[in-house]
């Protein structure tokens, strides 16, 4: 049985989301294209989240540009935790968005 799952709109820099598509299929060997993609957001927004449980300091750049709106379902308890970094780092979801994918797509391309 899956989680309960929240969807999420994103204001994503113009391409990004192709980006996760593409890593999530190279990363993850599901034969479910779409539980690759939620695995791949999941996963970058644990562990922004994770890092900043920890207390790591995290630059969030700003993001300008065309966006591309998006549509993506995360499990509630993540979705929990990131509003919870929202609200004390007074961020915007597609800041922290943005940041994790980056991230994410960083250390994927090192695997």
């Amino acid at each position: 049985m899956t989680p309960a799952a929240e969807k999420i709109g994103l204001f994503l820099p113009e391409g990004l989301h192709e980006q996760m598509l593409h890593a999530a299929k190279r990363l993850n060997a599901r034969k479910n294209p779409r539980g690759s993609v939620r695995w791949a957001y999941e996963r970058a927004f644990a562990q922004l989240a994770d890092t900043l449980d920890a207390g790591v300091p995290v630059t969030f750049p700003a993001t300008r540009g065309t966006k591309d709106r998006v549509s993506v379902r995360i499990s509630r308890r993540l979705c929990t935790r990131v509003r919870g970094h929202l609200a004390t780092q007074n961020l915007k979801l597609t800041d922290f968005a943005f940041t994790a994918i980056d991230r994410f797509l960083i250390a994927a391309q090192g695997s």
